[in-house]
């Protein structure tokens, strides 16, 4: 069976950057004897960024590139590599607040001389907020190093994370990493990735293809090699 990346989308879902509930539905269409249509249909209200999404550049960039200008290549499907990052590193910034921010030495150590097309990244153990996210008070992001040396690997045209956003910077203007990456990839964030094992996947991330979108929903599905056969 595939690993389907993102958790059950319902209404009850909490926001996770203060714009309320992260996904609301509205009855257009009723099937109701002797009413027309006789079709169930409803409006759907999405807060991406506080599901499983994909980013374009023009997510910290007015100039940048929107989610529909990157279909023209393979950004959102080909081979994959999970890495778990194991231990605990999760460092204590303020009375709610961990933050492990992977250096350059981690990265290397996990990813080796391997040349990587999409990486997904994320912890062995990881707390889960009751939605079935990454919880958003135990902050995994890259150094500047990490993500800078990443970018320089050839193939590199997706980041992902099983954790909210690629930046910590709080009451910051700046959006370093998330810079740094948008130079060679799109970034995945929200990823489920707690069930799935390390290891080299395919990978299908098709968004929603909204014009000038900064962002976009997606469920991303992992398919293990034998799979495909």
């Amino acid at each position: 069976m595939p690993y389907i990346l993102s958790p059950l989308i319902t209404q009850d879902i909490q926001g996770m950057w203060f714009e309320g509930p992260a996904y609301q539905k509205e009855n257009i269409y009723q099937i109701k004897e002797g009413k027309i249509p006789p079709v169930n249909y409803d409006k759907h209200i999405l807060n991406s960024h506080s599901l499983t999404h994909i980013e374009g550049s023009k997510h910290v960039d007015n100039t940048g590139k929107s989610v529909d200008q990157y279909f023209n290549g393979n950004y959102f499907f080909g081979e994959a590599t999970v890495i778990k990052l194991q231990g605990d590193k999760y460092k204590k910034v303020n009375e709610d607040t961990y933050h492990w921010e992977v250096s350059l030495d981690e990265l290397k150590e996990s990813i080796g001389d391997k040349e990587i097309q999409k990486l997904l990244l994320t912890t062995e153990l990881y707390p889960q907020n009751r939605d079935g996210f990454h919880d958003p008070n135990y902050v995994l992001t890259l150094s500047l190093e990490a993500a800078t040396w990443l970018i320089e690997n050839q193939s590199i045209n997706l980041y992902g994370t099983s954790w909210k956003s690629s930046d910590f910077m709080p009451g910051s203007m700046e959006r370093p990493i998330h810079k740094k990456l948008f130079k060679k990839a799109v970034i995945l964030e929200c990823l489920d990735l707690k069930d799935v094992p390390a290891g080299d996947y395919f990978l299908n991330a098709f968004p929603l293809r909204l014009k000038d979108s900064s962002e976009s929903p997606v469920t991303p599905v992992l398919f293990t090699f034998d799979e495909l056969k």
